[in-house]
């Protein structure tokens, strides 16, 4: 295994369609869980004899450095709306609305020799990912305004949370 450092870009939206969100500051970061039953028995003590899986999931933490309407509307699940000329996004009451309904296609690529790799080989996609930040926006003199997101992978309609890699080769390798 080689080493490896260096950014990302961050691309969302419908799959294959994907937009760049465009620069981001302080590092994209990805935290993968599982969570877990222990199964007991007497006969074992109080150390498990086994585990179950309850469940896994990912989170993905992109500081979107590019201030701008259409990134504040991906990190609050929104839209951007336009008339005669003037842009805007509307904060309308969605309590009781599932935030898998708000999910789409996330692909984080990595820079290789100061470019965006074009090789699926160096991405990692999420196919079903939904924003679950509450960016805050700050006005001081000294202070970058950073649109803080996390997202929310959930399974996609095959059960896949993510891809690590090909695609094709996760979906029908040996």
């Amino acid at each position: 295994m080689a080493l490896d450092l260096g950014p990302c870009a961050v691309f969302y939206g419908t799959e294959g369609a994907e937009a760049d969100l465009g620069k981001t500051q302080g590092g994209v970061k990805v935290a993968f869980s599982q969570s877990f039953a222990d199964l007991l028995s007497d006969q074992y003590g109080t150390e498990p004899e086994d585990m179950v899986i309850t469940g896994h999931g990912a989170m993905i933490t992109v500081p979107m450095a590019d201030y701008t309407l259409a990134n504040y509307a991906v990190a609050l699940n929104k839209t951007v709306k336009t008339l005669a000329g003037e842009t805007g996004i509307k904060g309308d009451l969605v309590v009781g609305t599932k935030l898998s309904t708000h999910a789409k296609s996330l692909i984080l690529k990595k820079y290789v020799d100061g470019e965006v790799s074009t090789d699926e080989a160096n991405w990692l996609r999420f196919p079903k990912a939904a924003a679950t930040a509450k960016p805050e926006i700050i006005f001081d003199g000294s202070t970058q305004r950073i649109i803080q997101s996390e997202f929310r992978a959930f399974p996609d309609d095959n059960d896949v949370l993510y891809y690590i890699g090909s695609k094709d080769a996760a979906d029908g390798g040996s």
